[in-house]
């Protein structure tokens, strides 16, 4: 039988944390509550989770202290933010800590439980994935006697092609339902995972939903708030998109460009938004 999934909601309201107690509670998992950041920072110290709930802005501890706090004891639990407010300029602090979502507490009560069960999918995966690399590595360790190789170094990247002075980029080819190829770039839909060349990318699930919305209107420009719309189900202003959307396209380039500083797959279109350009 499967353990329920351990999650701990930290709020100052009363109101809500009964509310998402119950909620959480009814559809199946353990639910722990804290009704303050310094509380939820000292259960921290004797239990582990596999979610938290955790409101934005609490007196004392703010919700990304908390944040911090449990990441400096090596919880490795899937974080959806709640906050009453619908600006997002608090938002850009998140991407440090590796938050899952962000969410107003007007959600309605299906969005949230989607949300979580996203999130608690999404850390199975990573485990799994985990553990397969980790067999993969003592297997060819003792195959061979060697140290297996550092699974976080990147391969090469296919070899370049010569830029063009206009996007060119290629239509999205359906590999099935779940897949789509644009050029040398394949997502899986499914698992959310995705492939440049012979890499796989190792992306958040921001990081992939961002991406999967360039590839879907491949070669066109998508706006700052067209992107947060599309990847994080959000309504923003230009500003605010702006400002949550340039530090993961900051980390996309990272991890995809061959040269981040002169980018040729994620093209900015100055002060509007950007386009992806995949080269066959």
């Amino acid at each position: 039988m499967t353990q329920p999934a351990q999650i701990l909601v930290v709020d100052d309201e009363q109101n809500i944390r009964l509310t998402l107690s119950a909620l959480l509670s009814r559809a199946g998992h353990a639910v722990t509550v804290a009704a303050s950041g310094e509380e939820a920072v000292a259960i921290f110290d004797r239990q582990r989770f596999d979610l938290m709930l955790v409101d934005l802005q609490m007196p004392g501890i703010n919700g990304l202290q908390v944040v911090e706090a449990m990441r400096q004891r090596l919880i490795d639990a899937v974080v959806i933010v709640l906050t009453g407010h619908g600006s997002l300029e608090t938002a850009i602090e998140g991407i440090h800590y590796g938050i899952f979502d962000y969410m107003l507490k007007t959600s309605e009560p299906a969005q949230i439980l989607d949300r979580v069960t996203a999130g608690l999918n999404d850390r199975q995966r990573r485990q799994r994935q985990s553990a397969l690399l980790n067999a993969i590595g003592a297997a060819a360790q003792e195959l061979t006697g060697t140290t297996p190789p550092d699974e976080d170094a990147a391969l090469p990247l296919m070899p370049s092609l010569p830029a063009s002075s206009a996007p060119a980029p290629n239509a999205p080819q359906a590999i099935n339902e779940r897949q789509i190829q644009i050029g040398q770039l394949q997502l899986d839909t499914w698992h959310q995972t995705a492939v440049l060349g012979s890499r796989s990318l190792n992306l958040t699930p921001t990081e992939f939903r961002l991406l999967l919305c360039l590839a879907e209107h491949v070669g066109q420009m998508l706006s700052y708030t067209q992107l947060v719309r599309c990847a994080q189900g959000y309504e923003a202003n230009d500003m605010e998109a702006g400002e949550l959307i340039k530090p993961h396209i900051h980390h996309l380039r990272q991890k995809i460009e061959p040269d981040p500083g002169a980018p040729r797959y994620l093209l900015n279109v100055r002060g509007k938004g950007y386009i992806l350009q995949i080269e066959g």
